[in-house]
Formats: C-alpha cells, sequence, structure tokens
C-alpha cells in the first residue's frame, strides 16, 4: 500500500487551543487560560462512499482512516488500498480510499456489516444542524458543595467498579437534585445511553436536568445529552474544543475536571452563581503526529 503509507499528514487543524474558563478552587472562583483538545471531524469515503465521520484529534487523518476500516473489516490487510486524497478545510478533513471493486462492493459490505457509526472514538453526527436541539431552559442551580455531595453520591453506586475497576458511570439528576437513573457500563457512551433509556422507562426523561460522568465529555457526549432537557453537564475529566462549543451554542453548563473540590466552568457559569469570561479560543502552534 505505498500510496497510503506514504501519505503525509493532511490536517490544517491544530490539536490544543487556549481558553479562558473559570476555575474553582478552594472555595473561591477565579479566570484562568486552560489547553483544551481539539476535537475535530474527519469524514472518510471508500470508493467514493461514505462510510465515517468521526470526531477526532486532528494529526495522522490517513492512518485513523485506514485503521478504522481495518478494524471495521470493511478492508483486509492483505489488499491494495490507494489514497484517492487527503482535503483538509475549515470544516474538518476528507479522507478518500480506493479499493478493488468499486461503490458496488462497498455497498455489499455495509449491507453485511451493518455498521454502526456513533461516538468520538468512532463516532458521527459532528455535522448536525444545531437547530434539531432546544436552547436549555434555566429552572436548575446548583452550588459547588452540591455537586461534591452528588459525586460522592454518584460514586457510592459504583458496584462494578468497586469489582473490576473497568467501567465508566452516569448519573442523572431533575431540577431537585434528586437521582433519577444510574448506569455503569465499560463503554461512557453506553452508560449515558443506558441511563436516558431508564429515564424513558420510569417516565422520567423529561426530568433530566443534570448528567454526571465519570469520564471526559467529548462532542458525542454533549450531543447526546442535548437530545434531553439536561440543563448540565459535568464529568471528572477533560472536556474537548468541541465539546465547549456545543454546550455554548445550546446554552448548557459544561464542567470538567471536577474531583476533591475542585472544578473547571468552560461555559454557562451562571447555573453555579458565578458570572463567565468572555469566550475566547487561542490556537497552539504545535500539531504531534506519529511517524513510524
Amino acid at each position: 500500500m505505498p500510496n497510503v503509507s506514504a501519505a503525509k499528514p493532511c490536517s490544517m487543524h491544530q490539536q490544543m487551543v487556549t481558553r479562558t474558563i473559570l476555575r474553582y478552587r478552594e472555595q473561591k472562583v477565579h479566570p484562568s487560560d486552560d489547553n483544551i483538545l481539539v476535537e475535530a471531524p474527519l469524514a472518510i469515503t471508500l470508493n467514493s462512499v461514505p462510510i465515517a465521520k468521526l470526531e477526532c484529534t486532528p494529526g495522522n487523518e490517513v492512518a485513523l482512516a485506514l485503521g478504522f476500516c481495518i478494524t471495521e473489516q470493511l478492508i483486509s490487510t492483505t489488499e491494495q488500498v490507494e489514497l484517492s486524497h487527503c482535503k483538509s478545510m475549515m470544516e474538518g478533513t476528507q479522507v478518500a480510499l480506493t479499493i478493488q471493486g468499486g461503490v458496488k462492493r462497498v455497498y455489499r459490505i455495509l449491507q453485511r456489516k451493518g455498521v454502526r457509526i456513533s461516538s468520538s472514538c468512532y463516532g458521527n453526527n459532528s455535522g448536525i444542524l444545531l437547530n434539531m436541539y432546544t436552547l436549555a431552559g434555566h429552572d436548575c442551580m446548583l452550588t459547588p458543595a452540591q455537586l461534591y455531595g452528588l459525586q460522592k453520591e454518584s460514586e457510592a453506586c459504583q458496584e462494578l467498579f468497586r469489582n473490576t475497576g473497568a467501567t465508566h458511570f452516569c448519573a442523572l439528576y431533575d431540577k431537585n437534585l434528586s437521582l433519577i437513573a444510574y448506569s455503569e457500563d465499560v463503554g461512557r457512551h453506553n452508560a449515558l445511553d443506558k441511563s436516558i433509556g431508564q429515564t424513558m422507562q420510569s417516565g422520567h426523561i423529561h426530568d433530566i436536568r443534570l448528567i454526571l460522568l465519570s469520564s471526559r465529555v467529548s462532542h458525542e457526549m454533549v450531543r447526546k445529552s442535548a437530545a434531553v432537557n439536561s440543563q448540565i453537564i459535568a464529568g471528572f475529566s477533560a472536556v474537548t474544543s468541541s465539546a465547549i462549543r456545543l454546550a455554548e451554542q445550546t446554552n448548557r453548563t459544561l464542567l470538567g475536571f471536577v474531583r476533591n473540590g475542585r472544578m473547571n466552568i468552560y461555559s454557562h457559569s451562571e447555573r453555579l452563581g458565578f458570572s463567565s469570561p468572555k469566550p475566547q479560543m487561542l490556537r497552539e502552534p504545535t500539531t504531534v503526529n506519529y511517524a513510524l
């Protein structure tokens, strides 16, 4: 596969941006610059057939497209694969791969596979129109102390994690900060989907206000959260640039690194009683590409 393996990185997107956020430390809040991981769309086609639109870290897009097609068994490890083009634009990067068999072969593969594409590790939907989501309301407020109380409550429910150390959890709360759903799963997206499904079964799906996640918060997690009436999305780990953008645009409060009396507030801090700094993203000059 000489044309693919020798391809140079083609992304024009940087891997980090710097943003002014609010840091909550020792019961005080102050503005500070934070490095945010960038998520950027990558569209993959195989024989001109759209295969996937991933949200990923910029860099090594051709390798990602090739690896995705191999691990999803869309192509074999032994066949000839040609790189038709790798185009980087403001809205994302496009990688077009070509294999023997034309369009008909790709459709046969997809029919056989029934490929589901939905996550930021393995995902789609970064280009979904914002008008598909209603703007979040403002009937849910909480203090940092209340949030840390909910964190302890939800962590105490981690039965699978205590026994295996291998799960993420998702806890859903209503406007009174009462727990209405809880799930653990090896996949963070699955944990969120399970909890939302529980509220559908229990009749509480319209009561969701706070989504508490043990994981990082990517674009896909905010997108899923925006499909319900959530107003606050809080994760125990990092957030991405695309997640911040979607949270801002849909009027949702996004929190990251919620742990041990600390948190980073990335959007709509008014729900915690704080005023937000003026949003600003500054690009970092470095992009890391792993060339073996």
